[in-house]
């Protein structure tokens, strides 16, 4: 990268900062949060799709004695299961089509 190039860089970010976003195009990204599984966060979770513990444990593909584990932090979810209870947490609907798989 030559000087020039770096100096009009900074004279854009100069400008961006002080209210000119001409000649620049600004993306927003959302960082992925990793959630805590608790007993609150499962429970919670179970209610807003609105199923029973036997009901997440078939979706989630583990026993209901598991899914019972989970909620009085006995144990916590392994790594397969936190991934599919955070998409869950994320789109409550998916649990209308995990039902099914």
């Amino acid at each position: 990268m030559g000087k020039s190039t770096i100096l009009e860089s900074l004279k854009i970010c100069r400008d961006y900062v002080n209210g000119d976003d001409s000649h620049v195009e600004v993306v927003d990204v959302p960082l992925p949060v990793k959630v805590e599984f608790n007993a609150k966060t499962i429970k919670t979770l179970r209610h807003q799709i609105g199923t029973t513990q036997a009901g997440l444990a078939n979706l989630v593909g583990v026993s209901k004695r598991t899914v019972e584990a989970w909620e009085s932090n006995r144990s916590e979810p392994n790594k397969s299961a936190r991934k599919l209870l955070t998409l869950l947490l994320q789109d409550n609907s998916l649990a209308n089509k995990l039902q099914y798989i």
